[in-house]
């Protein structure tokens, strides 16, 4: 299978990137490409402490624009669990870059141009940022679709908080190895690749592993495994699972499969690179999982 990776030309700003909750395209307009953010969740980190919670409802809009200069809104912003809703904060005249096709905003010391609470002003020099970190890797899977499946990073420092915002799919590529422990063999395969989805709310992430091959000889299937606890930090997460069984999609409905059951599933994801994920299958396949967010060379 093949994949298309796009990255933004300037001459050409008008379709990269828009909701990254669902596969809708851009909004493109006249002087700029609007973008908003809305499948995520914080982790909110105090750091002389080494702790964080988890936050919910915030959501982002980004305007990237042709001269390198961006504008961040930030609605219902979250900097401690007891902080009361509706507050937005507005950041606008940001300078941007484009590194590889990642969009990356690294700015310190940031004013915001405007504050609201409800819709009233209050003083923006409360909310001085002390670092806002974007970075937003545009990325086209290459289907009917043409599926835009961006990764993005992004972490807000006031302080002695940061708040790292998490996306709730990040979809993964790599080099997937499989031991298979009966007969000492190995194999080894670039076609697999991972959508890991993280629910705030449960605590648990789900796998799809798209062109499951753990042998030469076995059909290629899209499997799912889901309940996985996870745990996550300003850094990255973790999944730990002893036992589960797979579901294979069948005429649209998920199927249970007993004799594909997964065990010793472990995995570690660094938000700024990608994840490693080892798990055995059938008592029999030992599988590790390299993955990162660029699309594998052929």
């Amino acid at each position: 299978m093949k994949f298309l990776k796009t990255i933004l030309a300037l001459v050409m700003f008008a379709s990269v990137a828009t909701s990254c909750s669902n596969d809708d395209e851009p909004l493109a307009h006249d002087n700029y490409m609007e973008q908003d953010y809305t499948g995520c969740f914080q982790y909110i980190y105090k750091k002389s402490l080494n702790t964080g919670v988890i936050s919910s409802g915030t959501t982002y809009k980004f305007r990237w624009r042709g001269d390198f200069t961006a504008d961040v809104y930030v609605y219902n912003a979250k900097f401690a669990a007891g902080m009361p809703g509706g507050i937005n904060i507005t950041f606008e005249g940001l300078k941007w870059s484009n590194i590889d096709g990642v969009k990356r905003i690294a700015a310190t010391d940031v004013v915001p141009n405007a504050v609201t609470m409800n819709g009233a002003a209050v003083d923006a020099s409360k909310y001085v940022i002390d670092a806002l970190n974007i970075d937003v890797f545009e990325r086209r899977l290459m289907d009917e679709q043409l599926t835009y499946i961006p990764i993005i990073n992004m972490s807000m420092t006031m302080g002695d908080i940061e708040v790292v915002t998490i996306q709730q799919q990040k979809v993964y590529f790599g080099s997937t190895g499989v031991t298979n422990n009966a007969a000492s063999t190995n194999f080894t395969s670039k076609t697999p690749y991972y959508a890991v989805t993280l629910d705030a709310n449960a605590m648990t992430a789900k796998i799809d592993v798209y062109n499951a091959k753990f042998a030469e000889k076995m059909p290629a299937m899209n499997m799912k495994f889901s309940g996985i606890p996870f745990k996550v930090s300003n850094l990255g997460y973790t999944l730990e699972c002893d036992e589960l069984i797979p579901t294979i999609k069948d005429s649209g409905v998920d199927v249970p499969y007993p004799d594909y059951k997964i065990t010793n599933l472990s995995g570690n994801a660094l938000f700024a690179t990608g994840l490693n994920l080892q798990f055995d299958c059938m008592e029999v396949f030992t599988v590790q999982a390299n993955l990162t967010y660029a699309f594998p060379t052929e």
